[in-house]
C-alpha cells in the first residue's frame, strides 16, 4: 500500500520568518496504534546554534502541542518504510542524530537517506535582529536537499517538485485556521 507522504508546516513566531518543515510518513493502519500514527523526519535547531537531524516515531499529529499544517507531497511504496515504535524515550524526547556521529540501525530507507544529508550548521554572521531569509540554510533548505536525494534514489518521482512549490515558506503565505 503506498504511503501518502506530507510536509507538515509549523507556525513560527512572526509572519515573515521561515516556517518549519517536517516530513511526515504515515504508518499502515493498525489496531495497536492511534489513527494517524507515523514518523516525523526533520532537522531542528536555529541559525545561531545550527541544526541536528531528528526522527520522531511514533508520532501522532493530533497529539502534538505544536500546530503543524499538512501539505500533500507525494506517495512512496511500503518497501521503503518500516513502521517502528522504537524512538519514543521515557522522558518524552525522540531519537536525535548528531551529524558526524555513528548511528547504528536505521529503521528504513527514509532514515538512512536522511542521515546522508548534512544538517545546516551555524549561520555565519547571523544577526538575530535581522529577519531570517527563507533562502538561508535552515530546515527548508535541508528538506529540499533531502527530497533531491529521495528522487535520485527512486523513492520519489520528479513530480514531487510540483507539490513542493505549493508548500508555504512562511506562515504568512497562507491563512491560519482559527
Amino acid at each position: 500500500m503506498p504511503r501518502a507522504i506530507q510536509i507538515l508546516v509549523s507556525k513560527t513566531a512572526k509572519p515573515g520568518i521561515p516556517a518549519h518543515w517536517s516530513l511526515y510518513i504515515p504508518y499502515a493502519p493498525s489496531p495497536q496504534r492511534p489513527e494517524g500514527t507515523g514518523k516525523l523526519i526533520h532537522v531542528v535547531g536555529s541559525p545561531l546554534h545550527g541544526y541536528v537531524l531528528e526522527f520522531k516515531a511514533p508520532y501522532v499529529p493530533s497529539e502534538d502541542s505544536i500546530k503543524r499544517v499538512p501539505f500533500p507531497l507525494c506517495s512512496a511504496d511500503d518497501e521503503y518504510v518500516k513502521d517502528t515504535d522504537g524512538y519514543a524515550l521515557s522522558n518524552g524526547s525522540h531519537k536525535t542524530v548528531v551529524m558526524g556521529t555513528e548511528v547504528k540501525g536505521y529503521e528504513d530507507e527514509f532514515e538512512r537517506l536522511a542521515s546522508k544529508v548534512e544538517a545546516p550548521g551555524r549561520l555565519k554572521g547571523w544577526n538575530p535582529l535581522v529577519p531570517a531569509n527563507v533562502r538561508d540554510k535552515n530546515c527548508q533548505w535541508w528538506m529540499r536537499e533531502y527530497i533531491d536525494v529521495l528522487v535520485k534514489e527512486g523513492i520519489f518521482t520528479e513530480g514531487v517538485y510540483v507539490s513542493l512549490e505549493k508548500i508555504p515558506e512562511t506562515w504568512g503565505q497562507f491563512e491560519e485556521d482559527s
